[in-house]
Protein backbone atom coordinates (compact mmCIF):
# COMPACT_ATOMS: atom_id res chain seq x y z
CA UNK A 1 0.00 0.00 0.00
CA UNK A 2 1.29 3.41 -0.86
CA UNK A 3 -0.23 6.71 0.12
CA UNK A 4 0.51 10.43 0.29
CA UNK A 5 -0.48 13.74 1.94
CA UNK A 6 -0.84 16.90 -0.13
CA UNK A 7 1.72 19.58 0.61
CA UNK A 8 0.60 22.16 3.16
CA UNK A 9 3.89 23.74 4.23
CA UNK A 10 6.57 22.82 6.73
CA UNK A 11 4.39 20.87 9.15
CA UNK A 12 2.97 17.57 7.96
CA UNK A 13 1.00 17.40 11.19
CA UNK A 14 -1.54 19.92 9.92
CA UNK A 15 -4.97 18.45 9.39
CA UNK A 16 -5.77 18.29 5.71
CA UNK A 17 -2.22 17.33 4.73
CA UNK A 18 -2.06 15.16 1.64
CA UNK A 19 -0.77 11.63 2.14
CA UNK A 20 0.00 9.11 -0.55
CA UNK A 21 -0.38 5.47 0.42
CA UNK A 22 1.01 2.54 -1.59
CA UNK A 23 -0.58 -0.87 -1.22
CA UNK A 24 -3.97 -2.46 -0.54
CA UNK A 25 -5.33 -5.51 1.25
CA UNK A 26 -6.04 -5.54 4.99
CA UNK A 27 -3.13 -3.22 5.72
CA UNK A 28 -4.19 -0.80 3.01
CA UNK A 29 -7.76 -0.59 4.23
CA UNK A 30 -6.69 0.01 7.85
CA UNK A 31 -4.11 2.60 6.79
CA UNK A 32 -6.52 4.56 4.62
CA UNK A 33 -9.13 4.70 7.39
CA UNK A 34 -6.57 5.73 10.01
CA UNK A 35 -5.09 8.48 7.85
CA UNK A 36 -8.54 9.84 7.00
CA UNK A 37 -9.52 9.87 10.69
CA UNK A 38 -6.38 11.92 11.39
CA UNK A 39 -7.58 14.51 8.88
CA UNK A 40 -5.30 13.59 5.97
CA UNK A 41 -6.42 13.80 2.36
CA UNK A 42 -5.51 10.32 1.20
CA UNK A 43 -4.55 9.07 -2.24
CA UNK A 44 -4.21 5.29 -2.47
CA UNK A 45 -1.85 3.82 -5.03
CA UNK A 46 -1.95 0.13 -5.88
CA UNK A 47 -1.63 -2.20 -8.81
CA UNK A 48 -5.40 -2.60 -9.06
CA UNK A 49 -6.26 1.05 -8.42
CA UNK A 50 -9.07 -0.15 -6.18
CA UNK A 51 -10.65 2.49 -3.95
CA UNK A 52 -10.31 2.31 -0.16
CA UNK A 53 -12.52 3.67 2.60
CA UNK A 54 -11.49 7.20 3.52
CA UNK A 55 -9.42 7.81 0.40
CA UNK A 56 -10.01 10.92 -1.65
CA UNK A 57 -8.80 9.22 -4.82
CA UNK A 58 -7.26 5.96 -6.00
CA UNK A 59 -4.66 5.41 -8.70
CA UNK A 60 -3.43 2.27 -10.44
CA UNK A 61 0.37 1.91 -10.61
CA UNK A 62 2.24 -1.33 -11.23
CA UNK A 63 5.64 -0.98 -9.54
CA UNK A 64 6.89 -4.02 -11.45
CA UNK A 65 6.77 -1.90 -14.63
CA UNK A 66 9.53 0.46 -13.54
CA UNK A 67 9.53 2.99 -16.39
CA UNK A 68 5.76 3.43 -16.47
CA UNK A 69 5.62 3.45 -12.66
CA UNK A 70 8.11 6.32 -12.40
CA UNK A 71 6.01 8.40 -14.77
CA UNK A 72 2.76 7.53 -12.97
CA UNK A 73 4.22 8.25 -9.53
CA UNK A 74 5.57 11.61 -10.67
CA UNK A 75 1.99 12.61 -11.42
CA UNK A 76 0.39 10.93 -8.39
CA UNK A 77 2.84 12.45 -5.90
CA UNK A 78 2.66 16.00 -7.13
CA UNK A 79 2.00 18.33 -4.14
CA UNK A 80 2.04 15.40 -1.71
CA UNK A 81 3.40 16.03 1.81
CA UNK A 82 4.10 12.47 2.89
CA UNK A 83 4.20 8.97 1.44
CA UNK A 84 3.41 5.80 3.41
CA UNK A 85 4.55 2.53 1.85
CA UNK A 86 3.47 -0.92 2.94
CA UNK A 87 4.66 -2.51 -0.29
CA UNK A 88 5.90 -6.04 0.27
CA UNK A 89 5.93 -9.59 -1.04
CA UNK A 90 6.15 -12.79 0.94
CA UNK A 91 6.23 -16.13 -0.82
CA UNK A 92 7.72 -17.17 -4.14
CA UNK A 93 11.44 -17.43 -4.87
CA UNK A 94 14.17 -15.27 -3.37
CA UNK A 95 14.48 -13.00 -6.39
CA UNK A 96 10.76 -12.27 -6.47
CA UNK A 97 10.80 -11.39 -2.77
CA UNK A 98 13.92 -9.25 -3.15
CA UNK A 99 12.30 -7.29 -6.00
CA UNK A 100 8.93 -7.00 -4.28
CA UNK A 101 10.32 -5.80 -0.97
CA UNK A 102 13.43 -4.01 -2.22
CA UNK A 103 13.30 -2.75 -5.82
CA UNK A 104 9.65 -1.68 -5.69
CA UNK A 105 10.15 0.33 -2.51
CA UNK A 106 13.40 1.82 -3.81
CA UNK A 107 11.50 2.99 -6.87
CA UNK A 108 8.79 4.54 -4.68
CA UNK A 109 11.29 6.25 -2.37
CA UNK A 110 13.30 7.70 -5.24
CA UNK A 111 10.13 8.85 -7.01
CA UNK A 112 8.88 10.53 -3.83
CA UNK A 113 12.17 12.32 -3.30
CA UNK A 114 12.26 13.49 -6.92
CA UNK A 115 8.68 14.76 -6.62
CA UNK A 116 9.65 16.85 -3.60
CA UNK A 117 7.74 14.80 -1.03
CA UNK A 118 9.11 15.92 2.33
CA UNK A 119 8.43 12.85 4.45
CA UNK A 120 8.37 9.08 3.92
CA UNK A 121 6.99 6.34 6.18
CA UNK A 122 7.94 2.73 5.48
CA UNK A 123 6.67 -0.53 6.97
CA UNK A 124 9.60 -2.95 7.27
CA UNK A 125 10.08 -5.96 9.59
CA UNK A 126 11.04 -6.26 13.27
CA UNK A 127 14.76 -6.74 13.84
CA UNK A 128 14.19 -9.93 15.83
CA UNK A 129 12.82 -11.68 12.71
CA UNK A 130 15.87 -11.47 10.39
CA UNK A 131 18.16 -11.83 13.41
CA UNK A 132 16.70 -15.32 13.86
CA UNK A 133 15.28 -16.44 10.51
CA UNK A 134 17.87 -14.58 8.44
CA UNK A 135 20.60 -16.92 9.66
CA UNK A 136 19.06 -19.61 7.45
CA UNK A 137 18.40 -19.58 3.69
CA UNK A 138 14.67 -19.25 4.46
CA UNK A 139 13.22 -16.02 3.05
CA UNK A 140 16.67 -14.57 2.29
CA UNK A 141 15.29 -12.46 -0.56
CA UNK A 142 12.60 -11.03 1.69
CA UNK A 143 15.11 -9.75 4.24
CA UNK A 144 17.54 -8.52 1.59
CA UNK A 145 14.74 -6.52 -0.01
CA UNK A 146 13.71 -4.95 3.31
CA UNK A 147 17.34 -4.00 4.01
CA UNK A 148 17.70 -2.46 0.55
CA UNK A 149 14.55 -0.38 1.06
CA UNK A 150 15.66 0.88 4.48
CA UNK A 151 19.11 1.76 3.13
CA UNK A 152 17.58 3.68 0.22
CA UNK A 153 15.31 5.57 2.61
CA UNK A 154 18.25 6.64 4.74
CA UNK A 155 20.22 7.68 1.66
CA UNK A 156 17.43 9.86 0.31
CA UNK A 157 15.89 11.34 3.47
CA UNK A 158 17.37 13.01 6.54
CA UNK A 159 16.79 11.28 9.87
CA UNK A 160 14.01 13.67 10.84
CA UNK A 161 12.19 13.17 7.53
CA UNK A 162 11.64 9.41 7.51
CA UNK A 163 9.85 7.02 9.84
CA UNK A 164 10.20 3.23 9.85
CA UNK A 165 7.64 0.88 11.42
CA UNK A 166 9.01 -2.62 12.09
CA UNK A 167 6.34 -5.17 13.08
CA UNK A 168 6.92 -8.87 13.62
CA UNK A 169 3.65 -10.80 13.17
CA UNK A 170 0.64 -8.71 12.13
CA UNK A 171 -2.91 -9.91 12.72
CA UNK A 172 -6.33 -8.61 11.80
CA UNK A 173 -9.38 -8.99 9.61
CA UNK A 174 -11.87 -11.83 9.67
CA UNK A 175 -10.04 -14.45 7.57
CA UNK A 176 -6.87 -16.50 8.00
CA UNK A 177 -4.13 -16.08 5.40
CA UNK A 178 -1.03 -18.03 4.39
CA UNK A 179 0.56 -15.44 2.08
CA UNK A 180 1.17 -13.30 3.95
CA UNK A 181 0.72 -15.39 7.11
CA UNK A 182 -2.01 -13.78 9.19
CA UNK A 183 -4.60 -14.78 11.77
CA UNK A 184 -7.93 -13.11 12.39
CA UNK A 185 -8.50 -10.24 14.80
CA UNK A 186 -10.42 -12.50 17.20
CA UNK A 187 -7.67 -15.12 17.32
CA UNK A 188 -4.90 -12.51 17.31
CA UNK A 189 -6.40 -10.60 20.23
CA UNK A 190 -6.23 -13.79 22.31
CA UNK A 191 -2.61 -14.44 21.26
CA UNK A 192 -1.67 -10.83 22.04
CA UNK A 193 -3.23 -11.06 25.48
CA UNK A 194 -1.32 -14.24 26.32
CA UNK A 195 2.04 -13.35 24.72
CA UNK A 196 1.79 -9.77 25.94
CA UNK A 197 1.37 -10.81 29.58
CA UNK A 198 4.12 -9.96 32.05
CA UNK A 199 5.39 -13.50 32.71
CA UNK A 200 5.60 -14.40 29.01
CA UNK A 201 7.30 -11.12 28.10
CA UNK A 202 9.82 -11.64 30.91
CA UNK A 203 10.54 -15.15 29.63
CA UNK A 204 10.91 -13.94 26.04
CA UNK A 205 13.35 -11.21 27.11
CA UNK A 206 15.72 -13.85 28.53
CA UNK A 207 15.17 -16.54 25.90
CA UNK A 208 17.50 -17.29 22.98
CA UNK A 209 16.53 -15.91 19.57
CA UNK A 210 14.26 -18.67 18.18
CA UNK A 211 12.27 -18.92 21.41
CA UNK A 212 12.09 -15.13 21.78
CA UNK A 213 10.67 -14.89 18.25
CA UNK A 214 8.11 -17.63 18.97
CA UNK A 215 7.01 -15.77 22.11
CA UNK A 216 7.00 -12.32 20.49
CA UNK A 217 3.68 -10.54 20.99
CA UNK A 218 1.85 -10.07 17.66
CA UNK A 219 0.60 -6.62 16.69
CA UNK A 220 -2.78 -5.67 15.29
CA UNK A 221 -3.09 -4.13 11.85
CA UNK A 222 -4.83 -1.17 13.51
CA UNK A 223 -1.79 -0.48 15.71
CA UNK A 224 0.57 -0.71 12.73
CA UNK A 225 -1.65 1.74 10.86
CA UNK A 226 -1.75 4.01 13.91
CA UNK A 227 2.04 4.03 14.17
CA UNK A 228 2.31 4.93 10.49
CA UNK A 229 -0.11 7.81 11.01
CA UNK A 230 2.01 9.00 13.96
CA UNK A 231 5.05 8.96 11.70
CA UNK A 232 3.27 10.70 8.86
CA UNK A 233 1.71 13.42 11.02
CA UNK A 234 4.72 13.94 13.26
CA UNK A 235 2.89 13.15 16.50
CA UNK A 236 5.51 10.70 17.84
CA UNK A 237 8.94 12.12 18.63
CA UNK A 238 10.58 9.45 20.81
CA UNK A 239 12.25 7.84 17.78
CA UNK A 240 11.95 7.73 14.01
CA UNK A 241 12.18 3.91 14.08
CA UNK A 242 9.62 1.88 16.02
CA UNK A 243 10.87 -1.70 16.26
CA UNK A 244 8.57 -4.40 17.63
CA UNK A 245 5.10 -4.48 19.14
CA UNK A 246 5.76 -2.39 22.26
CA UNK A 247 7.25 0.53 20.30
CA UNK A 248 4.53 0.33 17.66
CA UNK A 249 1.77 0.45 20.26
CA UNK A 250 3.38 3.48 21.93
CA UNK A 251 3.50 5.32 18.59
CA UNK A 252 -0.11 4.40 17.81
CA UNK A 253 -1.16 5.67 21.24
CA UNK A 254 0.41 9.03 20.44
CA UNK A 255 -2.15 9.51 17.67
CA UNK A 256 -5.05 8.77 19.99
CA UNK A 257 -3.65 11.24 22.52
CA UNK A 258 -3.04 14.02 19.98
Amino acid sequence: VFGGMRRRGASTAARGAAVGFIGMGIMGAAMSRALARAGARVTTISRSGRDATGAREARAVDLAEASAAREALAEALRDVDCVVSCVGVIGGDDEAMRRGNGDHNVLAIEAAKKAGVGRFVYVSVASVVPDVVGKTPLMRGYFEGKRDAEACLRENYAEGDYFIVKPSFIYGGDAFSLTPPRVTKTYGDVLAKVLGSGPVKALAAKAPGPIALTLAEPVSVEDVAGACVAGAMGTYSASNVVDGTDDIKKAAAAVAAA
